[in-house]
């Protein structure tokens, strides 16, 4: 297995157990909270990452869409 292969399973790995501990009815709000927190952190942060490296055209095409 290559190291980038390697790499993209264990973030996808966190990313798992982020969730599992997010929605873990043994713990506590706060402790839930904080998974949450992070999920959504990364997830603004992978969406503005996307945004940047689309085409300009499916921007546009999304655009003459809505």
């Amino acid at each position: 297995m290559s190291e980038r292969n390697k790499d993209l399973k264990e973030i996808i790995g966190q990313i798992q157990s982020w969730h599992s501990e997010a929605v873990n009815f043994r713990n506590d709000g706060w402790v839930q909270q904080e998974y949450k927190n992070r999920l959504e952190t990364l997830y603004a942060r992978v969406a503005a990452v996307m945004e940047s490296i689309r085409p300009s055209e499916e921007k546009e095409e999304e655009k003459e869409e809505d």
